[in-house]
């Protein structure tokens, strides 16, 4: 009979864990930080060659096998520019940047990135689109870049200047320094139109918008910021190591180097974790779960304290002031308590994510809520 009843045990326990929901499995999840963005730099990845900025693929796919292991988000060019704007990102959120526009970038990263459904950006040196071969390191042919921005929804590409990744005589970066008896004029149209020519070089290899720059070693001043500016760049890159705040320059994003050779996944995270800032007011984002709801197509009912709504075959209870949803016959536990606010039963944003098991993007000067676009291979 003790035997009969402790397999009875044993098999509730299992039913129990069937249970278990997107929600429980991402409590597990440790969270570092929130509301903020480690930006990664990379420039070459290659097995032969060595510098102090390339890595072997080997190691670039440990790093972010790594990171994805210990509960990083990887996020698009897009959905940074929409944080910055104001949305929303997932806790330990991570934007992979490449710098140069190298063919390693196409041979060995891509693949790479495509396998783990990983977004990236290469920020490309566009004079060197008319020969990749011509340069000291193979560059991306047109076609190259192309293919992967067509093909994918996550593979993104930026400027990095047209002919203006090199030194001047003086030793000053060509974006910032002086020509010689070059006038004020003469430089702002230099740098105007060498912006203005790596855009329009991208234009047709990517239907996203060309709106962001990495600056060449890094190195900018408020003039030559002020006039990527106006050539029609809304975001551009430095090298300054430091965790992305929605409160930095728009045009002063950090980042934080991820491709030395010495730079194994186990100091990729500390180095992250060195740099995480505590952010002000980064609260639990509350939501109107109703409005929520009908934004996420789907549609909700409240009847005094219980709020009952549904999302395709799905249906959710939930009572205020409870730390507990229902759906179905499960209870499912929540982080924070469901709250009446000015007339609005609220929900947690990640609990809403979480229990729905769909990642979320709340824009709170809108109110909007959003699905997160998922990476997709289209081809």
């Amino acid at each position: 009979m003790s035997k009969r009843i402790a397999i009875t045990i044993l098999l509730s326990l299992i039913g129990l864990s069937l249970l278990l929901t997107p929600l429980q499995a991402k409590r597990s999840q440790d969270i570092y930080y929130q509301d903020q963005v480690a930006v990664l730099m990379y420039h070459h990845i290659h097995d032969q060659d060595t510098s102090s900025s390339t890595i072997t693929t080997a190691l670039f796919e440990r790093q972010l096998q790594t990171l994805l292991s210990k509960g990083y988000h990887f996020i698009s060019l897009n959905e940074f520019k929409m944080y910055m704007d104001g949305a929303t990102v997932p806790s330990n959120a991570v934007l992979v940047t490449f710098d140069d526009g190298y063919q390693s970038f196409y041979t060995a990263a891509y693949p790479i990135l495509k396998s783990l459904r990983i977004p990236a950006v290469n920020f490309v040196i566009t004079n060197d689109l008319a020969n990749p071969m011509g340069s000291y390191i193979p560059s991306m042919s047109k076609d190259q870049v192309s293919e992967m921005t067509h093909a994918t929804n996550f593979i993104d590409i930026g400027c990095h200047t047209n002919n203006l990744h090199h030194k001047l005589p003086s030793g000053e970066a060509a974006l910032v320094g002086r020509l010689d008896a070059e006038s004020d004029s003469a430089y702002q149209q230099r740098v105007l139109t060498d912006t203005q020519a790596c855009v329009g070089k991208l234009a047709g290899l990517t239907d996203a918008p060309l709106d962001a720059m990495a600056y060449p070693y890094g190195i900018t001043t408020p003039a030559a910021t002020a006039l990527i500016q106006q050539a029609g760049i809304r975001y551009a890159f430095t090298i300054s190591p430091e965790m992305a705040t929605r409160s930095a320059d728009h045009l002063l994003i950090p980042r934080i180097n991820a491709g030395s050779p010495g730079i194994t996944p186990e100091l990729l995270h500390r180095s992250i974790q060195r740099r995480v800032t505590a952010q002000p007011g980064s609260a639990e984002q509350r939501v109107d779960a109703a409005a929520a709801a009908a934004q996420l197509g789907g549609s909700a009912s409240a009847e005094s304290g219980t709020l009952r709504f549904r999302l395709g075959q799905e249906a959710f209870t939930l009572q205020v002031n409870a730390t507990k949803a229902t759906r179905g016959d499960a209870r499912v536990q929540l982080r924070e308590p469901v709250l009446r606010e000015y007339g609005q039963i609220t929900i947690a944003l990640d609990d809403l994510a979480a229990l729905i098991g769909q990642p979320l993007v709340y824009t709170p000067a809108t109110g909007k809520v959003a699905a997160r676009v998922a990476p997709n291979v289209k081809s």
